[in-house]
């Protein structure tokens, strides 16, 4: 009743009642190759192109003049495969970079799989089966770390892929701009220190 999108044609067994001889499986509407078994049974020859794409389809059966008449209908679900991740390009990064674009490689990517960083969503854009592309930002890679990268794909089927490392090679190294305020008379109260400049981090 289920079958993973982009796999291989199949044959589909349809039990019920009332099957003749010259009863016809339809997908969709649409006829496919029928062999009769029995009054309760028939199967069918469901090709790779019906379950190219994750949904759902409609199965019926007709049974041709006099009488006859189209039966219910049946739902059989394609569903998305689990992605699986193999490389990231690139796989490092010196914190404080800028925004930047990463390049994922896998299989049974699709396209509405998502890439996240450490769990969070980021614009994603579906290149093929084997490949996603994905913005980072450069608030992601701000700090020295490690980051985990993975593909969510949605239902049916679907899932979430393993998780691949991305390095954040050291903290970049600070500069200043100014200082306020910038003078202070000797003996005077405590104050505040504001430093600007880029290249801060939490540490």
């Amino acid at each position: 009743s289920s079958a993973t999108a982009g796999g291989a044609g199949l044959t589909l067994r349809v039990s019920g009642s009332n099957f003749i001889s010259s009863s016809v499986v339809r997908w969709n509407g649409a006829d496919r190759p029928t062999t009769f078994v029995g009054s309760t049974q028939v199967t069918a020859a469901i090709p790779a192109s019906d379950i190219v794409t994750s949904g759902t389809a409609q199965v019926t059966v007709f049974n041709p003049a006099p009488g006859g008449g189209l039966s219910n209908a049946l739902t059989f679900t394609i569903n998305n495969p689990q992605p699986l991740l193999s490389t990231l390009v690139p796989n490092f990064a010196a914190a404080g970079s800028p925004d930047f674009t990463l390049t994922v490689n896998g299989l049974n990517l699709v396209p509405g799989s998502i890439v996240r960083w450490n769990g969070a969503d980021r614009p994603t854009t579906f290149v093929s089966s084997t490949q996603l592309t994905a913005a980072i930002l450069a608030t992601d890679i701000a700090t020295g770390g490690t980051a985990q990268v993975t593909v969510f794909s949605p239902a049916p089927g679907g899932g979430s892929s393993n998780a691949l490392s991305f390095t954040i090679t050291g903290n970049p190294a600070p500069t200043l701009s100014s200082i306020s305020p910038g003078s202070a008379t000797v003996g005077g109260a405590t104050f505040t220190l504001t430093v600007n400049g880029t290249g801060f981090v939490s540490g």
